[in-house]
C-alpha cells in the first residue's frame, strides 16, 4: 500500500468548497481511494497549525473545526510520530534549510510516518528544491526519502 502525506494546504482545500483546489483535492483523494492509497498527516503538526491560524485570527475556529471534521469524514490518519524524534529531526533539517518550523514538521512527519510521497498546494516551501535538502538529511539519517509535489503531481505518478 501507498501512503501519501497530507500537508495542510491540501487539507485547507479539502474542508473548503469554495478554495481554488477543492475540487481537484476532492478527485485526488477519491483517485487515491480507489488505488487503495493510504491518507495520513502528523498529527502534532496539523495541530500546531491549527492552533497557530486561530490564534492569529479567532474567527477562524469554524474553519478549523472543518479541517477536522474533513480529517475525520475522508478517513485520513492522523498518526503521531514519537515528538521527540520528530523535534530532533526537525533540528536536522533546519541545520540545512530556512524553512519555518511548521513546514519542517510536516517533512519529518512524513519521513517518520514512512510516506512514499509528501503532497501540498503550496509550491513555495514543498517543492523538489525542499525535497533534496530534506531526502540529503534523510540518507544521512538512513531514514526513507521522500518524492514531493502537488497532489496533480502525485496522481501522475500514481498511474
Amino acid at each position: 500500500m501507498v501512503q501519501v502525506y497530507l500537508e495542510l494546504s491540501v487539507l485547507i482545500a479539502l474542508a473548503n468548497q469554495f478554495d481554488l483546489f477543492h475540487k481537484r483535492t476532492e478527485e485526488f483523494l477519491n483517485f487515491g481511494k480507489r488505488l487503495d492509497v493510504e491518507l495520513a498527516s502528523c498529527k502534532q503538526a496539523v495541530e500546531m497549525d491549527l492552533a497557530i491560524g486561530v490564534a492569529k485570527r479567532p474567527l477562524r475556529v469554524a474553519d478549523a473545526l472543518k479541517i477536522l471534521e474533513a480529517i475525520e469524514t475522508r478517513e485520513i490518519k492522523l498518526l503521531s510520530p514519537h515528538s521527540r524524534t520528530l523535534l530532533s529531526l526537525v533540528s536536522e533539517y533546519s541545520k540545512e534549510t530556512s524553512l519555518k518550523i511548521g513546514d519542517l514538521l510536516h517533512y519529518a512527519g512524513a519521513t517518520l510516518l514512512n510516506a512514499e510521497y509528501l503532497a501540498s498546494w503550496n509550491k513555495d516551501d514543498f517543492n523538489q528544491r525542499y525535497e533534496k535538502i530534506v531526502n540529503k538529511v534523510n540518507r544521512k539519517k538512513n531514514l526513507k526519502t521522500i518524492k514531493v509535489g502537488t497532489p496533480n503531481m502525485i496522481l501522475e505518478w500514481l498511474k
